[in-house]
């Protein structure tokens, strides 16, 4: 009786992340190198429509991808590789929208390579009991669109036109109409606070 042809089954993220994982060091950028090719496009695809030009997408995908192999041990397998690495575009998207929308001098630059001074306990506490109440206060108020945009611009200080491209927004308005919306919610929203005298 003739055997049955065994075609081997193709290589899962997870296989190629696992042999990433366990080969020699000398035989690791080759590891790598066999799980990015599955992305090489998509990556190419999702930076496109991130930043709406081809020559700036073809920089951010090799950024990204010089930055996925720096840290490709920090990957926990939490999420699938996919997302990971979107989560890498994005991150990467929108830092280079804010470098963009805020030029900055060479001593501006000198000074972020400064380490802030730590706040005192007190301070500190205070501040993340404020977030929190924010957080909640935002998630309450707005829908997830909304609190997605109104974060991105004024949390991350993006631009308009950059998170509606970003955020692939169809309307006629783009996220300029997230932002009157949100606007219009949450000062309802906080006269209602101040009438119960409800603040942090």
């Amino acid at each position: 009786m003739k055997p049955m042809d065994q075609t081997p089954s193709p290589e899962t993220d997870e296989k190629l992340f696992a042999a990433w994982r366990h080969a020699k060091p000398e035989q690791r950028r080759a590891a790598a190198d066999r799980l990015f090719a599955r992305y090489y496009e998509r990556v190419g695809g999702w930076c496109f429509r991130l930043t709406g030009e081809r020559e700036s997408a073809a920089d951010l995908a090799q950024d990204v991808f010089l930055k996925a192999h720096r840290h490709l041990d920090s990957f926990q397998g939490n999420s699938q590789f996919g997302t990971w690495l979107y989560s890498i575009a994005r991150n990467e998207a929108i830092n280079r929208s804010k470098r963009a929308a805020l030029p900055m001098d060479d001593s501006e630059e000198a000074l972020l390579d400064v380490a802030t001074l730590e706040p005192d306990p007190e301070q500190l506490a205070a501040r993340n009991s404020r977030a929190r109440w924010l957080q909640t206060f935002l998630a309450q108020t707005l829908d997830e669109k909304e609190r997605t945009v109104f974060t991105l611009h004024y949390g991350d200080e993006l631009p308009l036109d950059a998170i509606t491209r970003l955020l692939r927004l169809e309307n006629s308005s783009g996220a300029k109409a997230y932002i009157v919306s949100a606007k219009r919610k949450l000062a309802r929203a906080a006269q209602r606070i101040l009438a119960r005298g409800d603040r942090p």
